[in-house]
């Protein structure tokens, strides 16, 4: 009987102890409703049963409940009681602190987990026209810096498997940016899945940018960036009036993931999505490097928000029906480069007779949107000499890797006639041979050679076969040990800067083989310091592109026209092509203008500014890993042009060969 009753009293206190951890499981809005109405129950109780069993008294029960109350939350008011209540008194203070210490507890408790919880980074956001990335990279922190340099007030959400204290640390790079407007959540979850897009609100945000984690492989990369999309489909609505924009390492993929987001295919509507190869993209930006020394920086202030961005705007009024030309020479406080017409874009062009339309937007350089006036001239136009007819040239390729292919069909395009191009490979690769012999085949008019050949050995001994090019382009050769093949491409630039410098010495002045060096992290970037001439590429570009295209994803086919160079290219001239003597900018605009081309800038920049150990201490606190030449894009009409011998002026032209 007695074993009996003990079981019993067992199971009840272990009945009891599994109640009160389910009610602990219960939202803490229905914890503190439970606890409120446990205290009114309590209160009423002891009221009632010290106005039973106290001394008569003729005291509302009001006003004992009153009395209940103040003792129950206060424990010192029981200090000047009469004796007779004292014990009542005692009870109900005990017992109040019993109900407020299981309300403390339980506050506590779930302010605890939701401490923990934003520590971890598994809140959900409650956001709208965001700005949402999916993935970490050694690109997601320049991309969020980049969106800092625009100066435009924005949300960014940044969604990612690694860990929340890493990505923030890294995100403080945007924080440091002078007047920047931006406001960055992290949350840690696995884009792969829709609950975890459900939490950082994909369905609300207004720009989604997909990047591949640094860690995988590039099979393994394909297939992650392939199940964001799929999950992404499932998550956005049909209407939503976003973008998502998504970074692919090549161009094979491109077709693949485009798969994902196509209307009736993966899901019911197609998702507005922008695939960006990086290789393709490098590939452009190697190849132009390789015409003209300090191009890649100037690209670089065409991409990244420098105060010299490309926007588009709607055409005035009093512009509708005048010539391209009239509308460039009156557009003051920027430069007016092109149209976008139909979607299309028309950069520097050349009919006379092009007149404007209503429906078209000007595609203008400038410090920010809504910048430009109408109300500026140029001077009367010069006579200038006709454009000369480009010499062949030849570029050496050391090494390969994935951008080869791309490299080479972009070097084909924009080379002149009778051009050379030799790759050389430290061992017989058959997959090169034929890369560049199916090239040969299409492309005629270059020449086309693959040697085996030691490119150190060839550095070492100063081998004119490389020093007297006119560009060489380094690839990093990938292997297990270096998985970018960034530390083969900078121990080979180091040995041709040597090799470059001490040949030119014996050459009587000879300039020597301008250097462009792919590298995979942009971090690997600023490892080595920049010298006149020398370009080291990074995929930091393709963050600043990304930024492009979130603020405004219409910049995509012009800044793409640019990089090719295959119908329009950016072009570093002589001054004295231009103008001779003293010359305002304005002159400089009127005199390409003549030309059929548009003048947007002076290089080197002639203004005062920071000395080169302070301007790259700056830009290493930033995360930025451009280092190299500066250039003054959109100057004033007014601004003197310097007449030494060192300054070119940046034109956007027509390609030809």
């Amino acid at each position: 009987m007695r074993e009996q009753l003990l079981r019993r009293v067992r199971a009840l206190r272990t009945w009891l102890i599994y109640r009160a951890d389910r009610v602990l499981e219960w939202p803490p809005v229905v914890q503190v409703v439970l606890v409120a109405a446990l205290t009114a129950l309590v209160v009423v109780a002891f009221a009632g049963l010290d106005l039973a069993l106290g001394p008569p008294r003729d005291t509302p029960f009001i006003e004992e409940i009153w009395w209940t109350l103040t003792h129950f939350a206060d424990g010192g008011t029981m200090a000047s009681d009469p004796p007779g209540r004292r014990v009542s008194a005692a009870l109900v203070t005990g017992a109040g602190i019993l109900v407020l210490s299981l309300l403390v507890a339980t506050l506590t408790s779930k302010m605890g987990e939701r401490i923990a919880q934003m520590r971890d980074g598994l809140l959900p956001v409650v956001e709208r026209d965001h700005v949402l990335v999916l993935g970490y990279a050694p690109n997601t922190p320049l991309l969020v810096r980049e969106l800092a340099r625009s100066h435009q007030r924005a949300k960014v959400v940044v969604l990612a498997a690694t860990e929340k204290g890493h990505v923030e640390l890294s995100l403080r790079t945007a924080k440091s940016v002078p007047g920047q407007r931006l406001s960055t959540i992290v949350r840690t979850g696995d884009p792969r899945y829709e609950l975890a897009l459900v939490r950082v609100a994909a369905e609300r945000a207004r720009a989604i940018v997909v990047i591949p984690p640094a860690g995988v492989g590039d099979e393994e990369a394909v297939r992650w960036t392939l199940a964001v999309l799929l999950a992404l489909h499932r998550v956005l609505p049909d209407h939503w009036k976003g973008r998502v924009l998504v970074e692919a390492r090549h161009e094979e993929a491109h077709e693949l993931l485009e798969l994902a987001v196509a209307a009736d295919i993966a899901g019911s509507g197609a998702v507005p999505t922008q695939v960006i190869a990086t290789d393709r993209v490098i590939a452009q930006i190697l190849a132009q490097s390789a015409r003209q020394d300090a191009l890649y920086f100037v690209l670089r202030h065409l991409l990244a928000f420098d105060g010299c961005e490309i926007y588009f705007e709607p055409v005035p009024a009093v512009m509708v029906g005048k010539t391209f030309g009239f509308a460039h020479a009156r557009v003051d406080g920027a430069i007016l480069i092109g149209l976008m017409r139909g979607g299309r874009p028309m950069l520097c062009p050349t009919d006379p007779e092009l007149l404007l339309r209503a429906d078209d937007r000007l595609v203008v350089v400038a410090e920010g949107r809504g910048r430009e006036r109408f109300d500026g001239s140029l001077p009367p136009a010069p006579v200038v000499e006709p454009t000369p007819p480009l010499a062949p040239e030849r570029v050496v390729i050391l090494g390969h890797n994935a951008t080869l292919p791309h490299l080479l069909g972009e070097l084909v395009q924009i080379l002149p006639r009778r051009s050379r191009i030799d790759v050389l490979t430290d061992h017989d690769e058959p997959a090169v041979e034929t890369i560049v012999r199916q090239t040969a085949l299409r492309e005629s008019h270059i020449v086309l050679q693959h040697a085996t050949r030691s490119a150190v050995a060839l550095a070492r001994e100063g081998s004119p076969e490389l020093c007297a090019a006119d560009a060489i382009v380094i690839l990093g050769e990938e292997g297990a040990d270096d998985v970018n093949g960034d530390a083969s491409a900078l121990a080979m630039l180091l040995r041709l800067r040597k090799a470059v410098r001490t040949w030119a010495a014996s050459s009587h002045g000879a300039p020597g083989a301008r250097l462009v060096t792919e590298v995979r992290d942009p971090r690997s970037a600023v490892h080595v310091e920049p010298r006149p001439g020398d370009a080291v590429v990074s995929s930091d570009v393709i963050a600043m592109l990304l930024a492009q295209g979130v603020l405004d994803p219409d910049a995509f086919p012009v800044y793409d026209e640019l990089l090719s160079g295959i119908r329009t290219r950016v072009v570093l001239r002589e001054r004295r092509e231009l103008a001779s003597g003293p010359a305002t900018f304005g002159d400089i605009m009127a005199a390409a203008r003549v030309r059929g081309e548009i003048a947007l800038g002076i290089h080197p920049d002639p203004r005062p500014h920071p000395s080169r150990t302070v301007l790259d201490r700056q830009r290493l606190e930033e995360g930025d890993a451009s280092t190299g030449e500066e250039a003054w894009l959109n100057p004033p009409r007014d601004t003197r042009v310097p007449e030494s011998a060192s300054t070119r002026v940046v034109v956007v032209a027509a390609a030809h060969r």
